[in-house]
């Protein structure tokens, strides 16, 4: 399911793991969905830069609540 305009209060990863999650507003953290490795970096990056810069961001989460894709709002 889509979640729009989220702002990105946080986010965390690990270096040794596809372990990256991102706290959005309303939703809590949220992980993001383990999969191909550099699709994990390419999702916390656009997390990591619209924290960093205040921007919006739109989030699809699974059924299990794991972000699967995000862009900019």
């Amino acid at each position: 399911m889509w979640h729009f305009n989220l702002t990105v209060d946080s986010v965390f990863a690990h270096s040794l793991s596809q372990n990256a999650q991102a706290h959005l507003s309303g939703l809590g953290w949220r992980i993001v969905a383990p999969g191909d490795p550099t699709g994990v970096t390419r999702v916390f990056v656009l997390l990591s830069d619209a924290a960093k810069t205040a921007r919006r961001v739109h989030v699809f989460l699974e059924a299990n609540g794991r972000i699967s894709s995000a862009q900019l709002a």
